[in-house]
């Protein structure tokens, strides 16, 4: 009697470990994917706010239309990185605004009240794609 306890007192213990392991390897898992979406998010975030700043910093300047620098073809890079790290899709329609933003904001270079929506569109994106990277964050799982 005493060698079955014995033999389901290991068998019970080592079940419990067993299913410890698994928990802290899936918890791992899951700092592991949003660590990656945060630090993709953060490349993307950072990328368009540069684009965006130097066209912000060229009005301040008085640059003309027609000397504005090209965009970073490094974008490209970016934008594909995002988009295929896991559970992007979540942030999806923030990023896609905040890049849309970018290409509203050089469009309406110059025009007037157009210019002053797109540079508040700006901002407003850039705080959207915060918040909901923040959100994923503080949740820490995608």
């Amino acid at each position: 009697m005493q060698s079955v306890l014995a033999l389901l007192g290991a068998i019970l213990g080592g079940t419990l470990v067993l299913f410890g392991d698994f928990i802290r390897r899936r918890v791992e898992r899951r700092k592991e994917e949003v660590n990656r979406l945060v630090e993709a998010s953060v490349r993307l975030s950072s990328m368009y706010n540069r684009l965006c700043g130097q066209i912000l910093d060229a009005s301040i300047a008085g640059v003309a239309v027609s000397d504005l620098a090209a965009a970073d073809p490094l974008r490209y890079e970016v934008t594909t990185q995002f988009f295929m790290t896991p559970g992007s899709e979540q942030l999806r329609s923030q990023a896609s605004r905040l890049m849309d933003a970018y290409y509203r904001l050089r469009d309406s270079y110059g025009q007037g009240s157009a210019w002053v929506a797109a540079r508040d569109e700006h901002g407003l994106a850039v705080r959207e794609f915060e918040a909901a990277v923040r959100a994923i964050l503080h949740r820490n799982h995608i």
